[in-house]
């Protein structure tokens, strides 16, 4: 790794708090050079002094690069389609049985809100209003962050969505839709780090975190699914990027139910007992 790289990457996260180690150098690179071109600077060494002498705003906006999303209403719909025609009824059903009408789900890498209201929206179209869902919704930039919180979208954002849908779910406004307030209140949202912190909470149905690990190193993305292992019940759904894999090792902790989707389940402790001692 160039020295000068290696101070940048190294400067920024002990500056801004946000670790950077997860995320590939190929990545890093990219990045920052995109910085570096808009700014003028020909060298790693020229962009480090300038951050030296430029405090948090250049620190701000070259995190912003990094971790930028770019992200809309059920984002690739097949598998917001199996989660509402096969997990959610599965899961119900399940919940039916032990008498519970609680529903967990994290979205993690929520970016600007799209993919949590997108959950909130199916299970509310799947299973009704007749549950206690509660959605955590976690990113590492807090401007997009405040975008979630807030809850407006452009008509480009919500392309995927059939008109009764927008209807139902969104206000119209003069350049716009805003989500309405009975789907925010499904919502949390909160700043985390996905390769630093511990998972926003345990025994949760479901988490979707899609085309979010494309972006770790493999020390972190054992890291993350780990921590997603741990977070989620027994028979728990884990549900990642058409373009990702999970890490070596975890094939006796997830079953893969459906290959297409990049949908896994959860093997819990005593199932994997019961086909070991079989």
């Amino acid at each position: 790794m160039d020295l000068a790289f290696k101070s940048i990457v190294n400067y920024i996260s002990r500056v801004s708090g946000v670790d950077l180690s997860g995320y590939r150098e190929s990545y890093l690179k990219r990045r920052i050079e995109l910085r570096m071109k808009i700014l003028g600077f020909q060298t790693f060494e020229q962009y480090l002094r300038y951050l030296r002498y430029n405090g948090s705003s250049e620190i701000r906006q070259l995190i912003d690069t990094i971790t930028i999303n770019v992200t809309e209403f059920m984002r690739d719909k097949t598998p917001f389609i199996y989660f509402m025609k096969v997990i959610l009824p599965e899961i119900a059903e399940r919940k039916r049985k032990v008498g519970s009408n609680i529903l967990r789900f994290w979205s993690a890498g929520c970016s600007c809100g799209e993919e949590p209201y997108s959950i909130a929206i199916c299970v509310l179209e799947a299973l009704g209003k007749d549950w206690n869902i509660s959605i955590y919704a976690t990113d590492i930039d807090e401007k997009c962050l405040e975008v979630a919180k807030e809850g407006f979208y452009g008509k480009e954002q919500l392309k995927n969505l059939r008109m009764d849908i927008i209807k139902k779910y969104f206000d119209k406004e003069d350049e716009g839709y805003k989500i309405k307030n009975f789907l925010k209140k499904y919502v949390r949202f909160k700043r985390h780090d996905l390769t630093t912190e511990k998972p926003v909470s345990k025994y949760l149905d479901a988490i979707f975190c899609r085309n979010v690990m494309i972006y770790f190193s493999e020390k972190q993305k054992i890291k993350v699914v780990q921590d997603f292992y741990d977070a989620l019940i027994d028979k728990g759904y884990l549900i990642i990027g058409k373009s990702e894999t999970l890490p070596i090792g975890f094939k006796d902790k997830f079953e893969c139910i459906s290959l297409r989707e990049k949908v896994y389940r959860k093997i819990s402790s005593k199932g994997l007992d019961n086909i070991i001692n079989s």
